[in-house]
């Protein structure tokens, strides 16, 4: 039946499957089994140890000297995350045993506080079977830390050293620095009772450190803001830091806008000014400025249970004066106590005065009155001078740099001019204002002369000659009080210059007072002189001689003295000679050669103010023994009179001319009317003669 097969034929036998049923269980278990034989050998055991030792000089080396640790605390974990805890024995040992498992076992060291590790705080090892050895020691080094602690006291007698009675502050700043300047730590004092004022720095391997204070306003270090300290191991160091409140002098600067020396509502503060503090032996503290609230502070030290005084000085400035002393002294000082000074300055005032010509007299500086310059005035306080000034050309006058209070301002008249409005004048100024005076004058009405302007001695801007009377009213003749030349004399505001020199007379009733006599030849002129009032004194000019052209004729000058002919003449003819009130035939000389010309002629007449002279010899006069008059210049009392004269050949002859003086190029002219003039002078005669000394 071997070739025969049924429907069971295709099937295994048992035997078959329960054969394959083994193979299959006896491969799951191999598996199962083969790991749990790979990593643990029931009949080994590891001995893994941690060696704990205090390593004082850090370097991760157990030296001689450095013990062994007991109580620390040491974690191993097996390679299967499983772990176990031992501390160190007095040997300094944590031994662990285990079961020979493959794999890193791993020692880590629990760190105790006050302590840092020198070598790593885990340490490995890896056990891989075989002939292997089954034990392992890891050595731990750690060495103690150092600290600084910080004590903070206010030493009130500021000795540098905490004495009984000087407590302990809290609340202030310290911060810490390492060798290298780096900043490792910053905190405040803090605590209560016996341990205020205190700050701990801690975790401080060995070397050098410097500690610094932040110092409070207020406040002195007395001891030093820094301090440095070295630590050695395991070294706790204690740094004292004193301190002294400090005691405020408060200076204030205002501006004293009323000048009274009080700080008054209203009044501001003045930044940027400066002040020194000195002690009471004069030693200097410091200096400062005021800031923009007007105060300075000088924070000064006064040891506990004394006091001081200080004394506060400002520096002056261009534009204000005190009002206050500009040193002040502070009451008694105490510790840590305060003193407030105010010092006052006040902006200068000032007068401006303004001068003017007062045309009208009204005292009032109306439109078109002219300023007055050059006019000297005198500033009082208290009755006496303190400064002097003169106007400009604008006719004002500046009185600067003048504190608060009242001032009288006085003009130094002038005998041309009358007051119109009061003088002296007073005003109050006050700080930083200016107060203004005016005054007003108005020329006198006087006797001006009529010379030509080539000659420039006429007009009152030329300081031209003029009197002014002596009498109360301008025009009278003041009898014996003044002299004056011939019947009468006018007055006037201002020279009038004329090319015939009669311009102030045109009516020919004023120029009366001298008239020339006779033919001036010779060598000797004569003239006529009137003289009206009291005893008087006589000076006379004629310009008689060209000096340009060495020829007579006049020449718009008279000179005191020149040459002609090698002899020595002047055109001053008559030199302060005495005349008595009447008529008088005055001689002087002239070169020998004088002849046919034209004059100007001046002739000043002034009151004889001395005693009477007694008469002199025939035909002599005496001298006045006073001050002359010159050409130009104001004179009290008598009289100026001017003339131009022209003399024929034979008879001399007052030409009253409207038009220019002649000139050199008018000879044709001249010629004409000296030829009408002779005409006239031989028609009427003596008397004609007389009245030309008015042309």
């Amino acid at each position: 039946m071997r070739g025969e097969s049924s429907v069971f034929s295709g099937r295994p036998s048992l035997r078959k499957i329960i054969g394959f049923a083994l193979i299959v269980v006896f491969v799951l278990a191999t598996l199962w089994v083969s790991p749990v034989q790979a990593e643990t050998d029931t009949g080994c055991t590891l001995t893994i140890t941690a060696f704990k030792f205090e390593d004082k000089d850090g370097d991760g080396i157990q030296d001689d000297g450095e013990g062994a640790l007991k109580d620390w605390t040491f974690t191993l974990t097996r390679p299967n995350n499983t772990t176990a805890t031992k501390m160190t024995n007095s040997q300094g040992k944590a031994v662990f045993s285990t079961s020979c498992s493959t794999g890193t076992y791993t020692l880590t060291e629990t760190l105790q506080s006050g302590w840092y590790n020198t070598t790593p705080l885990s340490q490995q090892w890896t056990y891989s079977g075989g002939q292997q050895s089954k034990s392992w020691t890891a050595n731990f080094g750690n060495a103690k830390y150092s600290k600084i602690t910080v004590r903070k006291f206010e030493d009130k007698n500021g000795n540098g050293s905490k004495d009984s009675g000087e407590g302990w502050l809290n609340g202030w700043t310290f911060t810490l620095y390492n060798s290298s300047g780096n900043q490792i730590g910053s905190d405040s004092t803090s605590g209560s009772d016996s341990n205020a004022g205190t700050l701990t720095f801690g975790n401080l391997t060995s070397g050098t450190y410097t500690v610094t204070e932040t110092v409070q306003s207020g406040y002195l270090s007395t001891t030093g803001v820094s301090q440095s300290v070295v630590l050695g191991y395991d070294q706790t160091k204690e740094i004292k830091f004193g301190n002294a409140k400090l005691a405020e002098i408060c200076v204030y600067k205002f501006e004293d806008l009323n000048g009274d020396g009080d700080k008054d509502e209203g009044e501001p503060y003045l930044p940027g000014w400066t002040f020194k503090l000195y002690d009471n032996q004069n030693n200097l503290i410091g200096s400062g400025t005021t800031g923009t609230n007007g105060k300075i502070s000088f924070l000064v030290f006064v040891p506990f249970n004394q006091t001081k005084t200080f004394k506060a000085v400002e520096t002056p400035q261009d534009g204000y004066y005190p009002t206050t002393p500009t040193e002040q002294t502070t009451g008694q000082v105490s510790y840590g106590g305060w003193a407030d000074l105010f010092f006052g300055n006040a902006p200068y005032g000032e007068i401006k005065v303004d001068k003017f010509e007062d045309l009208d007299g009204d005292g009032n500086w109306d439109e078109g009155e002219p300023p007055l310059s050059d006019w000297k005035f005198d500033l009082s306080r208290n009755n006496q001078v303190i400064a002097s000034g003169i106007t400009d050309g604008s006719g004002s006058l500046i009185f600067g740099g003048l504190q608060h209070g009242s001032y009288t301002v006085t003009e130094q008249e002038s005998e041309d001019y009358s007051p119109t409005t009061p003088n002296p004048q007073s005003t109050t100024v006050a700080p930083g204002q200016q107060a203004t005076l005016t005054f007003g004058n108005q020329r006198h009405d006087m006797d001006y002369g009529d010379l030509p302007e080539q000659y420039g001695l006429t007009l009152f801007s030329e300081d031209g000659a003029r009197h002014r009377p002596n009498c109360a009213e301008v025009g009278e003749n003041c009898g014996e009080e003044d002299v004056w030349l011939g019947d009468t004399r006018d007055d006037e505001y201002d020279g009038q210059p004329h090319n015939s020199a009669f311009g102030d007379d045109p009516t020919n009733n004023d120029e009366d007072g001298v008239t020339p006599s006779g033919s001036w030849g010779g060598g000797m002129g004569k003239v006529v002189v009137k003289v009206s009032g009291g005893p008087a004194c006589l000076m006379g000019w004629v310009d008689y001689f060209d000096e340009a052209n060495n020829d007579f004729g006049n020449d718009g000058q008279f000179s005191e003295s020149f040459t002609y002919n090698s002899n020595t003449y002047t055109e001053k003819v008559i030199d302060n000679i005495y005349l008595t009130p009447g008529t008088h035939q005055i001689t002087f000389v002239l070169p020998p050669n004088f002849a046919n010309t034209s004059v100007f002629a001046r002739f000043r007449l002034l009151p004889y103010r001395g005693d009477e002279l007694s008469p002199p010899e025939e035909g002599q006069y005496n001298s006045c023994d006073q001050d002359p008059a010159g050409l130009t210049g104001l004179v009290i009392g008598g009289e100026v009179e001017d003339y131009y004269w022209q003399f024929g050949p034979t008879a001399v002859e007052l030409k009253k001319m409207s038009a220019a003086s002649p000139q050199p190029g008018n000879a044709v002219g001249l010629a004409v009317v000296s030829f009408v003039a002779s005409l006239a002078a031989a028609f009427f005669g003596r008397r004609r003669m007389n009245r030309g000394g008015n042309g």
